[in-house]
């Protein structure tokens, strides 16, 4: 699962990119940096129905350098289900500084929804004024005649037609502001979640090895859980920065400008209604909480999903080959009904809140009926007021109810936003950017005291006490048995993890020290498993050096013995790969043979080869090994292999050999340690059939 990411990595791979082939637009700011003190570095990952703590633990590590360093472990045993959420005033304080960058524009939408509210709002007393005008009209027509009628048919002074015209021109104002409204908030929307993703796109890519192995969640961050807070996470956030803000901001509006004219109509209808506030403060208050953690839930469980799709999906090939499709769909499943039971509980609580909203609002209304004809009986209400006073009350219980949803709403956010803040608050321990830009690093390689254990396996070790010396210029192979801490080597190399004690050092220099970007951009590193993204072959090749030279790119070809399959496709360099239309589909053996040019065009000081001829031929193995002499004998290139194979380990001038327990145990030429029958050698080339 980490290979494109440490690809991009290794190759220099900058924050702040969409694809690999092209930059992000302006509208993609680089986050601010945020600190976290390593003293206090815990993570909660709160659940539906349990709570559970996962507790990092600093350790440091011996360093050359008067600052210790800060490392973590992982430690699963700690458990404390009291540990509290973060408070609600924080979570909401931090999702409204996310729509800072849009305020303008959510000014703008606010001011077209203050005037839409108004317009909507002076309905009812419109409606209530033309019922009492027409009463009055009527009862002066059958009395006095034509003159006093038309005195009645005057409306706030205005005869029919200047009023109706103006009510018009008034109708179609709100109807300009409705549309200003709607535009400015879908722009604000979709400039906040493009922000939001670019941002924790790079944040991601930013990450070290620890993150994506333990944490911040309790199995490491999978690829399906991080597309499911990129795109689902995102999209809730901006609706709730966005269509729900303006639903709340016009819901207090109308609520206020409806209570009052309800004062100014009628005060004795007014504090009937108000009798119905408490109750639905109260609903709503409880729903919101609950609504809060259950969004969560259900966001966890559609990661859960998407992880499971992404890792089985990846897998195709290897589930049908065993037809195991049925115990695939199987496991999916289990994680829809995970989602499906949490859908529904939601939906009951829904229920219940909606429904009894709908009972209280229905009997607030007979209620004020009842009231309302009484007074009319009295004389101290006019039915044109009373008319006024039910469309205020509906419009005024529509703004209470709303206030409810926004508020659910709101809660909704602030549970998507806790996924988000999880994964821009992950401090890097292995930060890439900061450190000494050495150019004089291409020396002797030094493993001085290393102990090595992979943060999600704390309980094994890896390495103890390892001391080791690579000469500049030297051909090492390292051979072991599987899980002896081989390819280990090469992670620690390109300091995707940092041991826990001793230190590794080139040419002198400690690399915790270094700048990772440049440090690495003098390292090629090609793994047994290539990634190779969608794009041409030449893409591909030329993906860790921008600034290359056609000579640059021909001579990494050549070396890579990639020129005879790239020149026997139509379009050459040019030919795309992966999937799509017209896509190629490479082998093995061209994959790493394209990726082996990937890292010789960036003209390394040091190569290591991960496995990466395990796929060729003995042919094209023979002419890769060939060319790579001469490049480590002109160049002075370190060459730094992890094989298997009995030619990648001839061909090498210097063979290191572990043993299980990842210690080496012989140390010499391939000549030498092959000539002693007795060697660890060659035993273990005869417990692989290769001798």
């Amino acid at each position: 699962m980490l290979t494109p990411i440490r690809t991009l990595r290794t190759l220099g791979f900058r924050q702040g990119t969409l694809s690999p082939f092209r930059q992000l637009s302006s509208i993609a700011t680089p986050p601010k940096k945020i600190v976290i003190p390593q003293n206090c570095i815990s993570i909660l990952r709160p659940s539906f129905r349990t709570k559970t703590q996962l507790q990092w633990i600093p350790v440091k590590y011996k360093s050359s350098t008067s600052q210790s360093k800060i490392g973590t472990q992982h430690n699963r045993s700690t458990f404390n289900p009291k540990t509290p959420n973060p408070s609600l005033g924080v979570g909401l304080s931090r999702l409204i500084k996310l729509v800072k960058p849009e305020s303008k524009l959510l000014v703008g939408a606010l001011i077209c929804l203050l005037i839409t509210s108004s317009v909507t709002m002076m309905l009812p007393l419109i409606i209530g004024k033309i019922v009492d005008t027409a009463s009055s009209s009527k009862s002066a027509e059958s009395e006095e005649g034509s003159e006093k009628k038309a005195e009645f048919n005057k409306i706030w002074g205005f005869d029919p037609v200047q009023f109706y015209t103006g009510v018009t021109l008034v109708f179609l104002t709100g109807a300009i502001s409705n549309f200003g409204r709607i535009y400015l908030l879908r722009s604000v929307g979709e400039r906040l979640v493009a922000r939001l993703r670019s941002r924790l796109y790079s944040k991601i890519l930013s990450q070290d090895s620890y993150f994506f192995d333990v944490g911040p969640t309790k199995n490491g961050m999978k690829i399906g859980d991080l597309l499911s807070r990129l795109a689902s996470d995102t999209q809730i956030i901006s609706r709730t920065l966005s269509g729900n803000i303006s639903d709340g901001a016009r819901a207090a509006i109308s609520g206020c400008v409806g209570v009052s004219m309800m004062c100014y109509v009628s005060w004795k209808l007014t504090l009937c209604m108000s009798m119905i506030f408490p109750p639905l403060i109260v609903m709503s208050l409880f729903y919101g909480r609950r609504i809060k953690q259950l969004s969560r839930s259900i966001q966890e469980h559609i990661g859960s999903m998407s992880k499971v799709a992404e890792e089985k999906l990846n897998g195709i090939k290897t589930i049908q080959s065993f037809g195991q499709q049925r115990l695939v769909v199987s496991e999916y499943n289990n994680e829809i009904r995970n989602l499906f039971r949490t859908s529904m509980y939601e939906g009951k609580l829904s229920g219940i809140f909606y429904g009894g909203n709908s009972f209280i609002g229905n009997m607030t209304i007979v209620g004020l009926l009842l009231v309302g004809t009484n007074l009319i009986s009295k004389g101290q209400l006019t039915i044109g007021d009373l008319s006024s006073f039910m469309l205020y009350a509906t419009f005024t219980g529509s703004s209470v109810f709303g206030l409810g949803n926004f508020y659910t709403e709101l809660m909704k956010g602030i549970g998507a936003a806790e996924r988000i803040f999880e994964l821009s608050d992950s401090e890097n321990r292995i930060t890439t950017t900061l450190g000494k830009k050495v150019d004089s690093t291409h020396g002797a390689i030094k493993f001085e005291n290393v102990d090595f254990r992979y943060p999600s396996r704390p309980q094994t070790q890896i390495f103890q006490d390892l001391n080791l010396t690579i000469n500049k210029g030297e051909n090492v192979c390292f051979v072991g048995p599987s899980g002896s801490g081989k390819s280990t080597i090469s992670q620690l190399l390109l300091r995707f993890y940092d041991p826990i004690n001793g230190k590794v050092t080139f040419n002198s220099h400690d690399i915790r020290d270094l700048n990772l970007n440049f440090h690495r951009s003098k390292l090629g590193y090609v793994p047994q498993d290539p990634q190779l993204f969608t794009g041409t072959i030449r893409d591909n090749i030329v993906f860790g050096k921008s600034d290359y030279t056609e000579e640059e790119l021909q001579r990494a070809i050549e070396l890579s013995n990639s020129a005879d399959f790239i020149n026997s496709f139509p379009q050459k360099l040019d030919t795309p790969l992966g999937s799509s239309a017209g896509g190629a589909q490479l082998s093995g053996g061209q994959r790493q043979r394209v990726a082996l040019a990937r890292a010789l065009i960036r003209n390394p000081d040091i190569l290591i080869l991960d496995e990466a001829t395990s796929a060729l031929d003995s042919y094209s193995e023979k002419v890769v090994m060939s060319n790579l002499k001469i490049l480590s004998r002109e160049k002075e290139c370190t060459i730094i292999s992890i094989a298997h194979r009995l030619s990648t380990i001839r061909n090498s001038s210097r063979i290191i050999v572990f043993n299980d327990q990842g210690h080496v145990v012989e140390d010499g030429s391939f000549a030498v340690l092959i000539a002693n029958p007795a060697s660890e050698l060659n035993k273990l080339l005869k417990s692989h059939d290769l001798m």
